[in-house]
């Protein structure tokens, strides 16, 4: 059997790592190790063949680094081997962490210094090895060595668990759960926070209630290992800052990161929609390349981390209209509203607009799909039953595609499920029917701005103008490329209405001056949900 250990020691200006690969026999000319340029638009390491060294039972082993594509045409790092191995093969170079300003829009995965520790999921720094995909693999920690000082509250955190690994708490199998793995290390010990299974963990205060978030979302998590029919096990929460309005967060084995900015943190109402969303990626998978299968993993997340909590009573009737209504907006009155999926797929991490896509028309289309369940089975069977054979499918080692999802779907209704799908999710043009979101709410249509505002939308999130569109709504409001601007949210922006206008503060020559852009441009007609009257 292979194996595979890995130890982190902790060293400046980042963590040392080494890795010990039994079991493996190679020649001159095989690949030791891969390590993407980026992923998911987080950068991973720079990396050349001298800062990268090997070794075996006969000593050093030349290794010679190449640039290529992968098999979706991303770039990738590969080490090969100048010589046959005997035995045991060490890897050892110095993982540094990234300085550069991290993209609005980019999860939080690459290995960042922050508040005297570290964080990063272990595929952004740990050059893996080509296989066997189902090694076995330990994972150790070695703490930093501070001269005349203990260790005091240095502690390593991981989506496996707590400890230095010693004893074999960080163990697993698998290349996928070994590269998905979060870390995060330094004075850990009075920055977490316990609420049964759940833990949270920080390295920066998070300028958040953590004690309150802490207790609310244990209680979510709980509510959905039930509805999953789950069995529930510890949970990490980990929280590192940006400097960027909103969240951005990652889901990972057991776990999940998001980065805040304590300095303008979230309102409650939308931190929590960000967290639940996040909890429920531990359930919730299709398999099959990310065009197909992306608007099930984050629509599945945005209409359960709504539903589920509303149904239990932790999330009010108000605030789940608000959401979802808001999230109709996202989908419907969008600019890139017709965008096919595949297209969207292309730009998912580069375009904060097009990002929102899939999970706007995943969740609409299960909203959909559960009325038409309930109303088919006179409310015997819901989306739920579905989901939970894709649980019942993953918690046994098989795979569920989009095929098996939709003949799943049709043996409880009589129509092809494939072209609904394709109506409300691929293409777009497809409309939740009257009946989503049960009967206690009515749907209405309203006329809603489309935010063609006039410069890049990424200037909603970096607050400085960029792409400025000549003769667009910007620039005929005398804003200028290049300027730091004061917005509204993003959440803010979005519910604007027809007639309305979008104020916009910046300062010039030291004076703060506030300019008007009115929404007076095209609209778009969307769906919007309110309590049904009293008959």
């Amino acid at each position: 059997m292979t194996h595979l250990l890995v130890t982190l020691t902790v060293e400046p200006p980042g963590i040392r790592v080494t890795w010990l690969l039994d079991g493996v026999g190679l020649n001159a000319g095989d690949t030791i190790g891969r390590l993407p340029v980026s992923i998911a638009g987080a950068p991973t390491l720079r990396l050349d063949d001298q800062m990268v060294t090997a070794q075996d039972h006969l000593g050093a082993v030349p290794l010679l680094m190449s640039v290529s594509a992968d098999d979706d045409g991303e770039p990738r790092r590969s080490w090969r081997v100048g010589r046959s191995t005997s035995g045991p093969i060490e890897l050892s170079y110095l993982a540094e962490s990234v300085t550069e300003e991290p993209l609005p829009a980019t999860a939080p995965l690459e290995l960042r210094a922050e508040g005297g520790g570290l964080s990063g999921v272990l595929k952004c720094f740990l050059v893996l090895p080509p296989g066997p995909e189902d090694l076995t693999f330990t994972l150790r920690w070695n703490g930093p060595v501070r001269k005349g000082q203990s260790a005091g509250g240095w502690m390593g955190v991981t989506s496996l668990g707590e400890g230095d690994g010693r004893d074999g708490e960080l163990a697993g199998t698998g290349l996928e759960l070994l590269g998905d793995t979060y870390v995060m290390c330094g004075d850990l010990a009075d920055r977490h926070h316990r609420d049964g299974e759940l833990s949270t963990w920080w390295l920066t205060p998070p300028g958040i209630d953590v004690e309150a978030f802490s207790s609310r979302l244990g209680t979510t998590y709980q509510v959905m290992s039930e509805a999953f029919d789950a069995p529930a096990h510890p949970y990490r929460v980990f929280l590192r800052t940006h400097p960027h309005r909103g969240a951005n967060a990652s889901a990972h084995p057991a776990s999940f990161v998001m980065a805040v900015n304590p300095a303008n943190p979230l309102n409650e109402a939308s931190l929590y929609e960000t967290v639940a969303h996040e909890l429920v990626h531990e359930w919730l998978h299709l398999d099959g390349p990310a065009e197909e299968v992306t608007w099930f993993s984050e629509g599945a997340a945005d209409y359960y981390s709504l539903v589920l909590p509303f149904r239990s009573g932790l999330l009010d009737e108000e605030s789940f209209l608000r959401a979802v209504n808001f999230e109709a907006r996202e989908a419907y009155a969008n600019p890139r509203r017709d965008l096919h999926l595949r297209q969207a797929q292309k730009v998912f991490f580069s375009d904060f607009l097009t990002h929102r896509l899939p999970y706007a028309r995943g969740m609409f289309y299960l909203a959909d799909l559960d009325a038409r369940l309930r109303s088919a089975t006179s409310g015997e069977q819901s989306v739920d039953d579905v989901v939970r054979f894709v649980v019942r499918q993953r918690r046994q080692g098989r795979r569920t595609s989009v095929e098996q999802w939709c003949a799943q779907v049709q043996q409880i209704l009589p129509d092809a499920e494939l072209p609904i799908l394709d109506s409300l999710v691929f293409t777009g043009t497809g409309r939740p029917g009257e009946d989503s979101f049960g009967t206690r709410f009515v749907q209405e249509t309203i006329q809603v701005p489309v935010l063609d505002l006039g410069f890049d939308p990424s200037t909603l999130m970096t607050r400085q103008i960029r792409g400025l569109v000549p003769g667009g709504a910007a620039e005929r409001a005398g804003l200028r490329e290049g300027e730091i601007v004061d917005l509204p949210r993003y959440p803010d922006i979005v519910r604007l209405d027809v007639g309305d206008v979008l104020t916009v503060g910046v300062t010039r020559d030291g004076q703060a001056v506030r300019t008007a852009i009115p929404l007076t441009g095209a609209t778009a007609p969307v769906p919007c949900w309110v309590r049904r009257s009293a008959p």
